[in-house]
């Protein structure tokens, strides 16, 4: 009577499960060593929606430079200067992300147009109500610059943002890096799902929000300069940046008062469409140019009264 050899079929198992082992720990080791998962992480609250966490730095893929100081702004440990110090307030075309190099960021650049020391305070997709909560929360940064400078989006004046994504804004480092990749790449383009209600910011209303954070300054406080950025979309068609972005200069006025300048990028005769890598983000010549506008904008681009 004939029996099935077991023993050599366990023996396969046993080999099969330790060949995957040993490709699942290479994998392990290659994202690793490759940088792919040395990327910034975050903190999220229900006032906020998210900030990067203090005190972090890396080197995405080993060659892109990141690093966030105490007070999570991009940048070294804040130290005001005796020159002038800027404060660049903005979402992720500020902040520019894992795919930037950190000379390359929107900071680094304008601190090298304008001779000036450029504190960026930044996150991915935050909007001006996420902005203005951190403003709020650090009133001797705000005291202790000698501008701000808000580059903002129509994205922006929408509801504030709040955390929803650990690929996108990561809470903590991933405990595996290939799996951590491999669900990133799977989601790429869709939607991580809801809010958990702990960390749901509650809906507000930004102008509101911004008249009560300018009105609370003292009068002899730092100059506040607004640049409204387009996208791609709006850049091709300027009629649409008109309508759906300079639109709001009026309240921005209203909020800050007389003494803000506004600026609209996209008549700035030294800015195209072709300075964008995607829908809204800048190139890195793109920064640059955005940069060289914001330290030196022409007087073509300032909205008037």
């Amino acid at each position: 009577m004939f029996r099935p050899r077991r023993p050599r079929r366990r023996t396969a198992t046993i080999l099969s499960l330790l060949l995957l082992l040993g490709l699942l720990l290479a994998a392990e080791t290659a994202v690793r060593w490759a940088g792919l998962v040395d990327f910034p992480v975050y903190q999220a609250d229900a006032r906020i929606g998210y900030i990067p966490a203090p005190g972090q730095q890396g080197s995405f893929m080993n060659r892109n430079h990141w690093r966030f100081n105490a007070l999570s702004m991009a940048g070294p440990e804040f130290a005001p200067s005796a020159a002038i110090d800027v404060l660049l307030v903005g979402d992720s075309v500020v902040l520019g992300g894992n795919a930037y190099r950190e000379e390359d960021r929107l900071g680094p650049r304008l601190a090298q147009a304008s001779g000036q020391v450029v504190w960026p305070i930044a996150a991915g997709s935050w909007a001006l109500r996420n902005q203005l909560v951190y403003l709020q929360s650090h009133p001797e940064v705000v005291r202790q610059v000698d501008r701000i400078v808000f580059v903002l989006n129509s994205g922006d004046f929408a509801q504030a943002s709040s955390w929803a994504c650990s690929t996108s804004h990561p809470l903590a480092r991933p405990t595996v890096a290939w799996l951590f990749l491999a669900r990133k790449a799977v989601m790429r383009g869709e939607t991580c799902g809801k809010t958990p209600p702990a960390l749901q910011v509650p809906p507000g209303d930004w102008k509101s929000e911004l008249q009560a954070w300018a009105a609370a300054r003292p009068a002899d406080a730092a100059p506040v300069s607004v640049f409204l950025y387009p996208n791609r979309r709006q850049t091709a068609q300027p009629a649409l940046a008109s309508s759906e972005l300079e639109t709001q200069a009026s309240a921005l006025r209203q909020a800050l008062g007389p003494g803000v300048v506004l600026h609209s990028i996209v008549r700035d005769p030294r800015w195209h469409g072709g300075f964008y890598k995607d829908a809204i983000h800048p190139t890195e010549a793109g920064t640059a140019t955005l940069a060289a506008i914001v330290a030196a904008p022409h007087e073509v681009s300032r909205l008037p009264h």
